[in-house]
């Protein structure tokens, strides 16, 4: 009804605006003259229509009628009115236009059929309005009309009621309704009434019910004061915007909107209030007295074959008083099926889920079987699909857009107009985003065969919807084994446990894998809260040198990744089309959820496996799978948190020759480990002896040191005790011929030799790969063997001031325990964060694990303590709450807590910084700035 008001104002005002105005003239016509009132309602209204004569301009004839309306009313209102109460009035609009209004009334002689368009409309004498109000004059004339008045009238009628003298009687196409005294079931309150009224057109069914109130209400609230007392009749969504009306009848069936019209291609609600059109719907207002009616349109009398307008909306049928429900109707039950009858099963694993589809008149289930402790919907529709080449699906934007299955002359699809809802565990599912575990039961269902069983509106303000249940009642077979046919095109994928380099923290993991034309590779990223793609990728691209993405206009152009000399890149001409767990997604604005597995691809990798027509765009639409292998991305050289190789920025590596060195540990005792742990009786390492950790090492000679073996440990001990001083304490030298080939040791302290302190350390190697030549030092902290021979790596007793059973201003012991650094759990030892320690493994020789080649002391007792110059100074170190930075230049700083995760960036100025620290917890941290790495205490 909206749509057919816009167009008649864009008909009247487009006219109107080329007519040239003059003085306003009327013609005079008495209210009390009228014969013939329409309507019902309070308010009253004079509808006055021209029609030039053929061979006279200016002397039209006019012919009158009065409306009686309550509430709100508008000119097309006031047209439906005369309409509906007289025969022998019509009109109608063609496009945006206006295009005839008839009278024709052979009984008087009288045939007024338009000569011209359209176009004029006033009340009161304001041309313009089309929103009536009380008393108005509403007048109506063809294109001749002067100044949108008539003037010269020459015949002036009375119409009179068709339907004889005395009271008015509606013509039989006008809306049926019951006399109040046969109404059953009221509801409500007050001494004011109104009846309700539901046609359906499934069967054709009308049914009533009463409502009690004071004053005035509105129809929805009636609407919902019924919904709440009688649990036979809901609403999902309100009707006047979309949604629909249902009722359950005593025999199990639910009445609703009837399907979409085949000759109109839709179908809806309309509303009448006391048997004329109610264009404001719900949000009617009534009064005592009144019939509020909801009509189904395909069982509306009057409706227009050629579809172009209504001529009336009526609905015949006698509405069946409802009865006093007498107890909550039962519910039909959603049929479920056992795993133990299950056919075909699609998978392998422990955990098992039975998976149905409900099509208009067939349910079939799958059985899936799994080795995770839960799998995606979206994988195990994959996977069926994968499998059983009789089934298939087509993913939208929104997600699930059809499910079919094709065997023989069996050909199964979605009910037209309709779409797919699914169940889990006989409760409203999430689709493909629901993850499944082992005992589930999932069930696809055509939401045309559904039955509705409940419904709740979630209101959320902006983004409020309605919750509704619904059930598939109908039997359940088990889908037979499909005939074996041949090999089909797999899209590739990669479990998270193969991923080496992973970007960001937190408890939820998605993986980005892009796959260029010749080369896929995929990234780890893990998050908390509500992260999109763009998120992810930007995250990505900070963290890894090597990767970047480039926008034109808003809109993703291309994905690089540079390695050495080559660049890749989408192949010229082509596109990048992004899924999600397999299925077309959103793009960059695709909301993560955890395990997801997004891709980008070229589609010159893919190959196609479907395609479809679309009609409406005239185009075809491909999907691609993408079979090409996924790789893992390696690890970025260099872009660890920690500081790296020897000769680089903010190294902390200690040369054998420094003199800040105050002495040698002066003693050693062994406890060596097998050449190779995971060799049941390996022989123990035997290269040289505890002689070779005792006193100074040297730049060069990387050969005078001590194997450890595999998990194999040295005790040392020291002339005078090692004290906490400012700054590192002590370092701990090996023997590696390059700054990559790291063998790795924990290092403990003691101050009796007895109970040991273990320096906290952090290693975030890719443990998909077992390293056997190369460890980037960026990724490891406190473990010795960091640098290569003749640089010792430094450690700080400052970071164990908390620790108890210590005395970090008294250590006599320090031990180094060879690092096993297999990924095999079996034997791979761990950091302080539970990351396994990945370096090279195994060795298997005489002379494997750590090769210790001393331990050099930087504070002992009884020594004063060298103040080094510095361009960085930090107080108070403990802070509490603010960390004071002094600098003599400006410069960026990182704080990184033990685990190796960056906690903030700070820019300095030139002097001195004030830094806060709150939402910091209490521990040791890392500050590295272009000068080094300082450690922080916060306590």
């Amino acid at each position: 009804m909206l749509k057919k008001l816009q167009l008649l104002l864009l008909g009247l005002m487009a006219t109107s605006c080329l007519m040239a105005q003059s003085t306003p003239k009327s013609v005079s016509i008495n209210e009390s003259d009228i014969q013939f009132w329409t309507g019902t309602g309070s308010n009253s209204t004079v509808v006055a229509i021209g029609w030039d004569d053929d061979d006279a301009s200016y002397t039209p004839t006019v012919v009158v009628w009065g409306i009686h309306w309550s509430g709100t009313i508008t000119l097309l209102d006031a047209l439906d009115t005369l309409m509906a109460y007289d025969s022998r009035f019509s009109y109608s609009i063609s496009g945006s236009y206006l295009t005839g209004v008839s009278y024709i009334d052979p009984a008087a002689s009288v045939s007024l059929t338009p000569s011209a368009g359209w176009n004029c409309n006033n009340y009161n004498g304001v041309y313009g309005f089309t929103n009536l109000s009380t008393s108005t004059w509403l007048r109506i004339s063809e294109s001749t009309c002067d100044n949108y008045n008539f003037t010269g009238v020459n015949n002036l009628i009375y119409a009179s009621n068709p339907n004889g003298s005395g009271t008015t009687t509606l013509p039989d196409t006008v809306d049926a309704a019951l006399p109040f005294s046969d109404i059953l079931y009221w509801v409500g309150t007050g001494t004011d009434s109104a009846e309700f009224i539901v046609n359906f057109a499934q069967p054709d069914t009308a049914f009533a019910w009463g409502y009690l109130f004071n004053g005035s209400t509105t129809a929805q609230a009636m609407i919902d004061a019924i919904a709440a007392a009688d649990p036979r009749f809901w609403t999902v969504g309100y009707p006047s915007n979309g949604g629909d009306i249902f009722f359950l009848l005593d025999n199990g069936d639910t009445l609703s909107l009837s399907p979409i019209d085949p000759t109109m291609g839709y179908n809806f609600w309309w509303t009448n209030l006391n048997g004329v059109s109610a264009g404001s719907g719900s949000a009617s207002t009534l009064h005592n007295g009144d019939v509020f009616k909801y009509g189904d349109l395909n069982s509306a009398t009057g409706w227009d074959a050629m579809g172009i307008y209504f001529l009336e909306e009526a609905w015949n049928t006698i509405p069946t008083p409802v009865s006093v429900p007498s107890a909550t109707p039962d519910v039909p039950e959603d049929a479920s099926f056992a795993a133990s009858d299950i056919l075909y099963w699609v998978g392998e694993g422990n955990n098992q889920a039975v998976i149905a589809f409900n099509w208009a008149d067939t349910a079939l289930a799958w059985g899936y079987r799994f080795s995770t402790e839960s799998v995606s919907m979206a994988t195990v529709l994959s996977d069926i699909a994968a499998a059983d080449p009789r089934f298939n699906y087509v993913t939208g934007l929104y997600g699930v857009d059809d499910i079919t299955f094709t065997d023989g002359d069996l050909n199964l699809s979605i009910t037209p107009g309709s779409w797919w809802w699914s169940l889990l565990n006989h409760a409203g599912g999430m689709g493909m985003g629901d993850m499944l575990q082992n005992g589930d039961f999932y069930k696809w269902g055509d939401l045309s065969v559904a039955i509705i069983t409940d419904s709740t509106f979630m209101d959320y303000g902006e983004y409020s919807y309605w919750d509704y249940t619904y059930v598939w009642p109908y039997a359940i077979s088990p889908v037979s084994v499909p005939t074996p046919v041949g090999p089909s095109v797999e899209e590739a994928t990669i479990e998270p446990t193969a991923i080496e380099y992973w970007v960001g923290e937190g408890n939820s993991y998605a993986i980005l894998a892009v796959n260029w034309a010749d080369t896929c590779l995929a990234w780890g990223y893990r998050f908390n809260g509500e992260k999109t793609v763009a998120n992810m990728m930007d995250d990505i691209a900070a963290a890894d040198p090597r990767f970047s993405y480039t926008l034109d206009g808003g809109y993703l152009s291309d994905i690089n990744f540079t390695a050495g000399n080559r660049t890749l890149g989408i192949t010229s001409g082509n596109w990048w089309s992004s899924t999600n767990n397999g299925f077309m997604d959103m793009g960059l604005g695709q909301t993560l959820s955890n395990g997801d597995l997004e891709k980008w691809a070229d589609p010159t990798a893919g190959v196609i496996v479907d395609s479809t027509y679309d009609d409406n765009y005239n185009y075809w639409w491909y999907t691609y799978a993408y079979p090409m292998t996924i790789h893992a991305a390696s690890q970025p050289d260099g872009m660890g948190p920690f500081c790296g190789k020897v000769g680089t920025e903010g190294c902390t590596a200690v040369p054998a020759n420094s003199s800040a060195i105050k002495g040698w540990a002066t003693g050693c005792t062994l406890e060596l480990g097998p050449q190779n742990i995971s060799i049941e009786g390996s022989p123990l390492v035997s290269y040289k002896t505890a002689e070779e950790a005792i006193g100074p090492c040297t730049m060069n000679n990387n050969l005078a040191v001590v194997s450890l073996g595999d998990g194999g440990s040295a005790t040392l001990t020291f002339e005078k005790a090692i004290i906490n001083g400012n700054g590192y304490d002590f370092a701990v030298y090996e023997n590696s011929f390059d700054d990559y080939f790291l063998e790795l040791a924990f290092v403990e302290v003691s101050s009796d030799g007895q109970r040991f302190v273990r320096f906290p350390s952090t290693s975030l190697t890719q443990t998909v790969r077992q390293v056997t030549a190369k460890v980037d030092p960026t990724y490891i902290n406190n473990l010795a063997g960091k640098y290569k021979t003749g640089y010792g790596t430094p450690f700080d007793l400052e970071e164990l001031r908390d620790s108890t059973g210590i005395d970090i201003n008294n250590i006599t012991h320090i031990r180094i325990v060879d690092v096993v650094g297999s990924i095999d759990p079996q034997y791979g030892t761990y950091d302080a964060f539970g990351h396994i320690v990945n370096d090279p493994f195994p060795t298997n020789s005489y002379s494997s694990g750590f090769d210790l080649d001393g331990i050099a002391v930087l504070h002992q007792k009884g020594e004063g303590i060298d103040e080094a110059e510095t361009v960085v100074s930090i107080y108070p170190n403990p802070v509490s709450e603010v960390m004071n930075i002094t600098v003599n230049e400006e410069m960026e700083a990182q704080l990184f807590d033990m685990s190796g995760r960056c906690l903030m960036t700070i820019s300095l100025h030139c002097g001195a910084n004030a830094v806060s620290l709150n939402g910091i917890s209490n521990g040791v941290y890392l500050l590295r700035t272009p000068a080094g790495i300082q450690k922080i205490v916060r306590k």
